[in-house]
Order: C-alpha cells, then sequence, then structure tokens
C-alpha cells in the first residue's frame, strides 16, 4: 500500500512540476526533504539538485544503493537542524469510506495527494474505513459576483443556494479548466449521434465518453488521422449492446425462466445436502470452547472455510424461501482423507442427493470418484485440473481452469482488438509453449476467415528493452502477451517492457498494454505502477462490484446475521449453493451471481461439467475495472448433458 500511495503521489505530482520534492520532515532534530523517484532519476543528479553528497543520501535511504525505482520515497538530508514552522493552515475532516484511495479523495477535494499526507502523516501506508483525514482548504481565485441578469447581481441568499447547488452536482470526469463539455443525453434507442468537438477534447476521450474506438471514430468521420479541432461535427455509431438498461434484481428472487435439463438429481419431497469444508476447529481452541471474540486468531483455512460457510447459509435460507424442503450438514474434514471417506461411506447409505466441497486436492478426488461410483453429483467450489472431468458426469467445477480463461482472453481480444498488434512472448518451457500456440490458435480462430488477423510471436530479450520495441507499433494500439506462472520470467518481462517504453518521447505515448494472468496481482515485486502503466489486462473467474445494490444489500443482510463483514469466500459460498441447489434441485437456472456468473456444461458427452464464464478485466487509474464476460458456451454441445 505504501508503494501505492508513493506512485500516486509521483503520477499526480508530476504534471505540476519537474520536481519529485514533496514535503519535508524532522528525524532526530534534522530536517530532511522527502523526495519521490521518477524515471531517470539518479543518485548523482539527486546529488546535484540538492546539494548534498551521494553518501549522505544513501546514509538516509539504505535501500537507495541497490538501485532506485520509480515512485520510491527518499528522505533527504539538508544541513537545517528544525524545519520552519509553517503558518497555521485551515482545513476539513473527511470519513474514509469503503474502497476510497488518497487519489480519489484528493481528485474529490481538488488538492493534491501530496497536500493530504503532509496533514495526515502515516496515510500514505493505508487508509482505515471511517478514519479521519484533515482535507487542506485550498484557497480559490476570486470569481466575479455570480449575476442573474447583467445588471443585478445576486443577493446573498441567492448567492449561497447557488454555492450548494454547485456543490452537489454529479461529478463529471470529462470536466477540466480547457475543456468545455456540451450535455448530450443519449436514448437506449438511439444509434447515431452528431456531435461537435469542444474545447480541449481529442479522439480517445471522445472514444471514452461514447464508449466507442478511435478506429471506428477515424473510419465512420473519414479522418486521416487522430487529429481532431474544436467545433467540427463528428458521427458516432453506438453499439446498442453498450448502452442496454440493466434489469434490476432482488437478492433472493429467482425468476423460473426455464426449466433444468439436468436430471442428476432425482426429484424427491426432501432432499440430503452435505458441504465438506476443512474447518480444523481442533485447530482453534477458542472458538470450538465458545470464547471466540475479535481478537482470536483463526487458522487461516478456517477462516476461509467459516466465511464460505457462512455465505452458503444465506444461500440455504433463499433457497427454504423458494421451496426447498432439504437436510443439510456442514462436516469438517480437519484435511483427513480417512476421516472424510469414513463420513462419505456413512453417506452413501442415507442417500445424498448432492455433496459440496471439498477444497484440498486429494479429498476433492476421492469425492468425485465417490460421486460417480454413487450417481451424487460432487460440486467443486475450487479451480480443478480438467483431466478429472473425464469420465465423470457427476463432477461439476465451479471454477473455470486456467486454459478457459486463457481461451477467454484470446476470443476477448479477437472480438474487440483484432485490428490491434497482439504479441505474444514466447514460452520458456514446454508448458507456457503449450499456453502460447493454444492462445494463437485461439485468437486467430475466434476471427472471420476473410479478415483474419494473426499474432506475433517473440522472445523478451534482455533488459534494454531493445527487442521488445521492435514489436512496438508506436502509432496504434498494442497488446503485449505473456502466459507465465514464473515470477523471475514475468519481472524480467515487465522490466523489459518498461524499459522499451522508456527508450524515448516516442515510445513513451505509445498505448501499450499488458496481458497476463490473475495470479499476477499477487506477486509483490510486480507493484501497482506497472500495472497501472500498462493497464493490465487478465481473465479472472470472478468480479466483485461493491457498489451494485443487490451486493450491498447482501452485506447489509450478512452483518445484521453475523456482525462482520463479507469476504470473498462468503459472496463465492452463496453464488455457489444457491446456483446449484436452484439448478439440480428445484429445477430452475439461476447464473447470475453476486460475484460469479454460472455458464456450467459439460466438456463432451459422459464427462464432467465446467464453468466456462470468464470476467475479463484490466487495471487502470489505480483501480480494477470490469470490461466484459466471455462463455465458452460454443465450445460445448450443450444437448448432451453426462448422467441423463
Amino acid at each position: 500500500m505504501r508503494i501505492l500511495i508513493a506512485l500516486i503521489i509521483f503520477l499526480s505530482s508530476s504534471f505540476a512540476a519537474l520536481s519529485q520534492e514533496i514535503g519535508q520532515e524532522t528525524r532526530g532534530g534534522k530536517l530532511f526533504k522527502i523526495h519521490a523517484v521518477e524515471a531517470g532519476n539518479t543518485l548523482y543528479g539527486l546529488h546535484v539538485k540538492y546539494a548534498v553528497t551521494i553518501e549522505s543520501i544513501i546514509k538516509a535511504n539504505p535501500t537507495a544503493k541497490d538501485g532506485l525505482q520509480v515512485g520510491q520515497i527518499l528522505y533527504i538530508p539538508t544541513n537545517e537542524t528544525t524545519a520552519q514552522k509553517p503558518a497555521e493552515e485551515k482545513f476539513i475532516i473527511h470519513f474514509v469510506k469503503r474502497k476510497e484511495t488518497l487519489y480519489g479523495i484528493s481528485r474529490e477535494y481538488d488538492v493534491s495527494v501530496a497536500d493530504i499526507i503532509r496533514l495526515n502523516p502515516g496515510s500514505d501506508k493505508g487508509l482505515d474505513i471511517k478514519q479521519e483525514l484533515k482535507i487542506p482548504l485550498i484557497p480559490k481565485k476570486i470569481e466575479k459576483p455570480l449575476v442573474v441578469d447583467d445588471k443585478k447581481p445576486l443577493d446573498k441568499k441567492e448567492k449561497v443556494e447557488e454555492e450548494v447547488k454547485k456543490e452537489f452536482e454529479p461529478y463529471n470526469p470529462f470536466k477540466e479548466d480547457s475543456v468545455t463539455v456540451k450535455d448530450y443525453k443519449v436514448e437506449f434507442k438511439d444509434s447515431i449521434v452528431k456531435y461537435e468537438v469542444q474545447k480541449g477534447e481529442t479522439l480517445y476521450s471522445i472514444s471514452r465518453r461514447f464508449m466507442v474506438p478511435v478506429e471506428d471514430l477515424i473510419e465512420q468521420n473519414d479522418l486521416q488521422g487522430s487529429s481532431i479541432k474544436p467545433g467540427q461535427n463528428l458521427t458516432i455509431t453506438l453499439k446498442k449492446e453498450r448502452i442496454k438498461e440493466v434489469e434490476v434484481r432482488e437478492l433472493v428472487t429467482i425468476a423460473p425462466i426455464s426449466k433444468s435439463n439436468v436430471n442428476l438429481v432425482k426429484k424427491k419431497e426432501k432432499y440430503k445436502v452435505l458441504v465438506v469444508l476443512p474447518m480444523k476447529l481442533g485447530d482453534n481452541p477458542k472458538a470450538l470452547s465458545g470464547m471466540y471474540t475479535e481478537t482470536t486468531s483463526l487458522n487461516k483455512l478456517t477462516d476461509l472455510s467459516v466465511e464460505f460457510l457462512m455465505g452458503a447459509q444465506m444461500a440455504l435460507d433463499s433457497l427454504e424461501k423458494l421451496g426447498l424442503n432439504a437436510d443439510v450438514e456442514f462436516f469438517d474434514t480437519g484435511g483427513d482423507l480417512s476421516r472424510l471417506k469414513e463420513k462419505l461411506d456413512l453417506s452413501n447409505k442415507n442417500n445424498l442427493d448432492m455433496l459440496i466441497g471439498p477444497f484440498y486436492p486429494q479429498l476433492l478426488e476421492y469425492a468425485a470418484q465417490w460421486g460417480l461410483n454413487n450417481k451424487v453429483p460432487v460440486i467443486a467450489v475450487t479451480k480443478i485440473p480438467t483431466k478429472l472431468l473425464e469420465n465423470n458426469p457427476y463432477l461439476l467445477s465451479m471454477v473455470p481452469s486456467e486454459l478457459t480463461m486463457i481461451s477467454a482472453m484470446a476470443r476477448y481480444l479477437a472480438k474487440e482488438h483484432a485490428a490491434d498488434n497482439i504479441v505474444i512472448i514466447e514460452g520458456e518451457n514446454a508448458e507456457v509453449k503449450e499456453r502460447v500456440q493454444y492462445f494463437k490458435d485461439i485468437f486467430e480462430k475466434s476471427q472471420p476467415i476473410a479478415n483474419r488477423t494473426t499474432a506475433k510471436i517473440t522472445g523478451v530479450g534482455d533488459a534494454s528493452g531493445r527487442s521488445l520495441m521492435n514489436q512496438i507499433n508506436t502509432d496504434g494500439n498494442n497488446f503485449i502477451i505473456c502466459l507465465s506462472n514464473d515470477v523471475q520470467q514475468i519481472m524480467k518481462f515487465v522490466n523489459a517492457l518498461n524499459a522499451a517504453k522508456n527508450y524515448s518521447a516516442t515510445y513513451g505515448r505509445a498505448a501499450i498494454n499488458m496481458v497476463g494472468l490473475q495470479n499476477w496481482l499477487d506477486i509483490p515485486a510486480l507493484n501497482s505502477y506497472y500495472r497501472n502503466r500498462f493497464e493490465f489486462h487478465f481473465a479472472a473467474s470472478n468480479f466483485l462490484d461493491y457498489e451494485k445494490e443487490d451486493v450491498k444489500e447482501f452485506q447489509i443482510e450478512y452483518r445484521a446475521k453475523y456482525g462482520s463483514d463479507p469476504s470473498k469466500y462468503a459472496f463465492h459460498g452463496f453464488d455457489v449453493v444457491l446456483s446449484q441447489g436452484a439448478s439440480l434441485l428445484l429445477g430452475y437456472e439461476r447464473n447470475i451471481g453476486l460475484m460469479d456468473y454460472f455458464s456450467v456444461h459439460p466438456l463432451g458427452p459422459n464427462h464432467g461439467s465446467e464453468n466456462s464464464s470468464v470476467f475479463i478485466s484490466k487495471q487502470k487509474d489505480f483501480e480494477i475495472q470490469f470490461l466484459e464476460i466471455i462463455s465458452n458456451n460454443n465450445q460445448f454441445d450443450v444437448n448432451q448433458r453426462g448422467g441423463n
């Protein structure tokens, strides 16, 4: 988090001045200037800029001897012993809300991130919900008196009302000092808009506003390039599917749209369901004894299991309201295979109708075979090897496999960016080479034959980035794809890509997008700066939007029931149990979850089923943005359902 905040400071302040000095701090009676490292900074350059020795900089910042990183915070010693006492500054108090960042708060109050950190030491290390932040009141320019017409100034009351009205105007992301914005209201039935270019606008900003690619704007208006000028008229053809109205859904209401054709479970008056989780309650004696408090530390796997269980319980409550009559047992495997075997042997005698879980691969493999032998559907809630689905129609995987997600990204790029420059980094071993060839094949086969384009395959090259530079189109949009899981290989790729972009101003302005795997988000070395700089695109198994109304309602209900906030595992437990309970036990399809989307179909005749729905996302402005859901339904024969 500290690195993220430092990088935000770097980006926001670099537009204002070349200097990266963002404040000062007194340590041990000595004054230090605070410097955020930018591209091109060196110890020698800092020595010249601040008129201090390189040795003194390293002494104050020991890690600097290993090299400087963009966004790194350095404390530069000065000859002064104390900082001058600043004049008393006016400020207001802001209470931090969920998901807020320093960057977002600075935009809200029109101040810099550095100003907020200066008044709130330590805020660069992370924010807490309901934390109080001092927001500086920056003096504004004196404006002319507000007037109703050219003759009569507003009286004091009218002026206050006008200011209040302005304060609560909706935020306009396109409003800048040098841009005038014309408000175009687009009805859902509209397909073509006549638009007049405003001062300060670019083709890119217009494309983002109307969600139309720059290439389409150029083609539709017979432009010779990307240059436009104020007053110029553009014809914009809207994509209707991007502006359709969204259906409003209640949290627990399932519309019986269609009956499921899955006959894995025989119809009964009352069902028996077993949910097996590695709760390991024996490793948490305080919780087991009822002495659980806010300070009680749970085993990590126990924590995940309990969260999943609580979400699952809320789903069962919803299913009960919809008419489900079932005995549901939650069983703690403790991660012990023999314990699971004993339980399933006993459950077999009790005519179990559905098994959900377990988490451990070895336990799941046994449960899957048990489900096949006893004709009981087993719902896998974690990512599993696709080979387990072969010849087992009773195994249903709720999480897309790695190859399914790679396929989805290839199909997305073929659908949305086939005309762009697509470059794939060759694999460093046999497994990655297979992924690369698979990605290339899917990308090319997903395009119409008449207009089919191909993807390039290249090596990373050395740290200078010259090899990648040769593959970058400086006048177009580039997607550079790496499908490796090896951290060392990933960082080699990212550093080479960064060096290529830093080579010259021309490459610096080039539109370069980095495409990788979801687990890259967990690599500490791949910090948010790099992911943001290259608008990191990735395929994910889910996407959680805290601003959705049904998500907010779930959180409220969850807090009321359990006295805590739900984690992603709670959302996953709710979505999986509600979806598969509705489908297998009630006969209704319930595909749209709070966090997940389910398109569960067999891999082929007499094979198990996999959820093929993949969320394509990217990082921009230091936030993860959802782009589209890609499902592989058309790759399967949905009329052939195993177990029928």
